[in-house]
This record gives C-alpha cells, sequence and structure tokens, in this order.
C-alpha cells in the first residue's frame, strides 16, 4: 500500500523530521510538507521517498490557519494514487519501521476523540483574530488583551455563528491517519464556521468524521504516543530514549513531542 505523510512544518531546524523521512524511506511512502511562510525552507533529502513542498503561508498557533494548511495538503494529494494519509507535525517522530508502518494499517481511519468538559464550542461560537495575532509572540501581553475584548464585545452583543445549526461539534487531537477515500468528505464540507476560529483545528476532522467515534478506541485511536501527563504536551529527551524504544513496532505510529534529532537516530539504531 502506498502512504503520504503530511507535514506541517515551521521553524530554522528540520533535523527531527529529516530523521523522520530517513526512518521511513521508501518508494511507498511519500511526504507533502508544509513550512511555514515565515522561515526559509529547509533543503531535505531521502533516497526512495518523493518529498513534495507545497506553497506556504503564515501559520499561526490556534489559528485557522492551521486548518487551511491542513486542507491544502490534503488538497495536494487528492488526486494522487495514495491509500492512507498521515497528517504529522515536524516535531513527530516515527515509532515504526517502514516495512511494519506499510503494513500495519488496515482500519478505515484513525482519529482520536476526546471527551471534554469545556464549552469547546466557543471555539467556533465566535469570530476570533487569530490569524491576524501571533498569541505566542506577546511579551506584554497585548494581543492577548485585544482577544479577550474582542470576545467579550460579542458575548455582549450576543453573537452565536452556531445559532440555528445542527452540527455535532467533537474534539479530539489534529493528528491522525486515514484511508484516502475519506479525503473528498473533508474537502467538500463547508467548512465556514472554521474559519476566524481559535483552536478549532481540534474540532476540524472529528466533526466532519464524528459517525466513526463510536467504533474508536478513543484513548490511542490516532495511533500517537504523546504525553499530556508530563507537558502539555511533554517534550521528549534523550533520557526517554528507552522508553520510545519498547514502543517501536507496536501500536503507535509516530510520537511527539520531539524537538532533539539524536532521539530517532538512537532508538532506531540497531534497527
Amino acid at each position: 500500500m502506498r502512504h503520504a505523510i503530511l507535514v506541517e512544518g515551521h521553524g530554522n531546524n528540520a533535523e527531527v523530521l529529516q530523521e523522520t523521512i530517513r526512518i521511513l524511506d521508501d518508494a511507498e511512502i511519500d511526504f507533502w510538507i508544509h513550512w511555514d511562510k515565515r522561515f526559509k525552507k529547509p533543503t531535505l533529502t531521502s533516497y526512495k521517498s518523493k518529498l513534495h513542498f507545497i506553497k506556504s503561508i503564515k501559520n499561526n498557533w490556534g489559528a485557522d490557519t492551521q486548518i487551511i494548511t491542513e486542507k491544502k495538503l490534503l488538497e495536494a494529494v487528492s488526486k494522487k494514487k495514495y491509500d492512507y494519509i498521515h497528517l504529522i507535525s515536524s516535531s513527530d517522530i516515527p515509532l515504526m519501521t517502514a516495512n511494519y508502518f506499510k503494513s500495519y494499517f488496515k482500519n478505515e481511519v484513525y482519529i482520536g476523540f476526546f471527551n471534554s468538559k469545556n464549552q469547546i464550542s466557543d471555539r467556533i461560537k465566535y469570530y476570533y483574530p487569530t490569524r491576524f495575532l501571533n498569541l505566542r509572540k506577546d511579551p506584554f501581553k497585548l494581543k492577548r488583551v485585544i482577544f479577550s475584548i474582542m470576545v467579550l464585545l460579542q458575548k455582549l452583543l450576543r453573537i452565536d455563528r452556531l445559532r440555528n445549526s445542527n452540527y455535532k461539534i467533537k474534539k479530539g487531537s489534529n493528528w491522525f491517519s486515514i484511508k484516502k477515500k475519506y479525503i473528498s468528505n473533508i474537502l467538500e464540507f463547508d467548512d465556514s464556521i472554521f474559519m476566524y476560529s481559535f483552536l478549532a483545528d481540534e474540532l476540524y476532522i472529528q466533526t466532519i468524521l464524528g459517525d466513526f467515534e463510536d467504533s474508536i478506541d478513543n484513548k490511542d485511536g490516532n495511533c500517537r504516543y504523546i504525553d499530556w501527563n508530563r507537558g502539555r504536551p511533554y517534550v521528549f529527551t534523550e533520557k526517554d530514549t528507552r522508553e520510545l524504544s519498547n514502543l517501536i513496532n507496536t501500536k503507535y505510529s509516530f510520537a511527539r513531542k520531539v524537538n532533539n534529532a539524536n532521539i530517532p537516530r538512537k532508538i532506531f539504531q540497531d534497527l
């Protein structure tokens, strides 16, 4: 089976992604990469996998630009011949060898669903300026003040974008693996409600493909090893190499979050 790995990348260092490509380098596994426009496009190499870069945009944390980027990647592979599509970040590393990866996937979709007590609908209920405000770079908290004032005004004006709608809003991890045939469900969905949103990338796929929720083990539904107990999420370090090594070729396709390229080098050095 043929696989397309879609990568949302950013930053000035792509060593972790290069290791991911090296580990999964295979004629049946291609990489389609979006690199945040604010950073120089990295030079990446492979022997067997085909590497494709798509036209980039500025991608702000928490903004609808993350959904726009996701759609651009899906559109890029929608007419190509693949069996499975996988969305990862440049801070993800494989926990499978290429041969195990190619033979592992059997289900229709691998999506994570979370039972959230928070008002997740608020993320798309109001209009948010996150497309224009990078909240991760806000040393004096001025952007967050603007953000809060805009939301407060909308509450006072009783703005509700979900009024008279019948959306069943669901939440989960934005990283997923699906059979390619479901790309059409995503691209044909009227996603206007997800524009000018906040953290809606964690609602997007789950809402569109929500009918799969009852058939998925929600704990590890997307086959990703992500630790939310030690961090938000936890960033694995070299002291965690044994932990990660023990998970190779099990039920986890990728681990995140990893910023050190020595980690994948070490856990795959004997394979």
